[in-house]
């Protein structure tokens, strides 16, 4: 269906909106995801569709979510969800405790990372979050809060009758005492401005997007998130990211067993 020349171009769009770069091993996937629109749209016509694609917000919207990878789940590498109880313990950043999720997917992670510091804290006007993802479809379920069994299956079952109603066989909605506590926003993370509008943060969860930035990207990207984190603050990566030392912003640091980065201040960066 996709002749390279397509293929391309589509690469392009994306890229220019995501910043996610799609090699060719990825082309079924994407001619998949293009397919299922085209039909939903009633247009048969590639060159049609791409005209779409670029004067169309809508659709754009709709096709960048139908290629936007969801995949989380409760309690998601919940080594970083120890470093994190961990942190918060024995930093002293003040209070509210501010904690970024970018990308926040369907709130799963999030949420999450509201029950850990609910335990730690005991008081939930200690600590915000904010979920950001540029899939709007992905920020309804979100907002929703609705989950299924295999979205809830890694999570101890005491904190799944704790903060959690079941409204159904294998359904169950996260309460409003940990909703309260987590804001959602539609943004890109190549989006300086959006993101310093925000404010600061004391941590960062920025996992398994990364990888799928060329260098270009991935740097702005990285530079974006030092922008938003208060001095000293952390950021978590997936377990298959990393930042060069090199790169003078941040620093790599053992927390319960696993690697986060620290962000280096002003002055530390001049010593480098």
């Amino acid at each position: 269906m996709l002749t390279q020349l397509y293929f391309d171009t589509l690469r392009d769009i994306i890229y220019k909106n995501t910043g996610i770069v799609f090699e060719d091993k990825k082309k079924y996937f994407v001619e998949n995801r293009v397919r299922e629109h085209m039909e939903e749209l009633g247009i048969s016509s590639l060159k049609d569709y791409i005209f779409l694609l670029k004067t169309n917000k809508a659709v754009l919207k709709e096709f960048i979510s139908k290629i936007t990878v969801n995949e989380t789940y409760f309690y998601r590498e919940y080594y970083h969800l120890k470093a994190l109880a961990k942190l918060v313990q024995q930093e002293n950043f003040g209070f509210p405790v501010k904690v970024l999720s970018i990308p926040c997917s369907t709130g799963e992670e999030p949420y999450s990372i509201a029950i850990v510091l609910m335990e730690v804290l005991e008081n939930p006007q200690k600590f915000e979050i904010t979920g950001v993802d540029i899939d709007p479809h992905a920020l309804e379920h979100a907002k929703k809060g609705i989950y299924g069994k295999r979205s809830v299956s890694k999570l101890p079952r005491e904190y799944l009758k704790k903060y959690f109603d079941q409204i159904g066989p294998e359904k169950w909605k996260i309460k409003d005492i940990v909703k309260r506590r987590v804001r959602f926003y539609e943004g890109n993370i190549l989006d300086r401005f959006f993101l310093r509008s925000l404010g600061k943060f004391h941590y960062v969860f920025c996992k398994n997007l990364l990888i799928y930035f060329d260098d270009k990207a991935r740097i702005q990207a990285i530079n974006n998130l030092y922008d938003v984190m208060v001095e000293g603050g952390y950021l978590f990566l997936g377990h298959a990211e990393s930042i060069s030392r090199a790169s003078g912003l941040f620093e790599p640091v053992k927390v319960e067993g696993t690697i986060v980065y620290r962000r280096i201040s002003e002055e530390e960066e001049d010593e480098w």
